[in-house]
């Protein structure tokens, strides 16, 4: 499917919110990627979406490996290519091993798996196809997981279901270029 909406550019925005496509550069060092210039359509969301997607991704103290298979995961589910394709790159960054990207689908007996790691990714699961989490998926992430670190999980699970439900829908693209490493 092709794009449905058009991939702004900075010289499309506003000149009010230009800005935003600067301040992305200068704290990304990259251009924006075709989901930020998609949602660049409404500057005033976009410049919220960016500060909320930099928090969750920079300031919380949950384990980026825990937050990457728990973002996999929705990605995976949704059958968002746009997001597993970037999030299997930042994942392996993070430290989640290749064979257990390659063995997502199969996270509940897949060896390569902790308890902690499936008790993170159940919840995603259960969450992106259920929306309701059963009570012994969310006293799994209380074993392990303090309330802050459950909050950032269930933000970091909720941003990514929104991200992959514009994407999906918008037919968002990936990049010339971008693949999986």
């Amino acid at each position: 499917m092709a794009a449905r909406l058009p991939y702004l550019t900075r010289n499309d925005l506003p000149e009010a919110d230009r800005e935003i496509f600067d301040r992305f550069v200068k704290e990304r060092g990259v251009e924006p990627g075709h989901i930020h210039r998609t949602v660049a359509n409404a500057p005033n969301l976009l410049r919220r979406f960016l500060g909320l997607a930099n928090e969750l991704r920079n300031g919380t103290a949950l384990d980026p490996k825990l937050r990457e298979l728990a973002l996999m995961t929705v990605g995976r589910i949704a059958n968002a290519e746009y997001e597993f394709v970037h999030h299997w790159n930042i994942a392996l960054k993070v430290g989640v091993k290749h064979e257990q990207l390659e063995r997502l689908a199969a996270f509940e007996n897949a060896p390569v798996f902790s308890d902690q790691e499936r008790a993170v990714m159940r919840y995603a699961a259960e969450v992106t196809t259920n929306i309701k989490v059963g009570d012994a998926t969310f006293d799994a992430l209380r074993g392990f997981l303090d309330n802050r670190k459950i909050t950032e999980l269930a933000m970091n699970v909720a941003f990514y279901n929104m991200v992959v439900r514009i994407l999906v829908p918008f037919g968002v693209e990936l990049e010339a270029g971008a693949r999986k490493g």
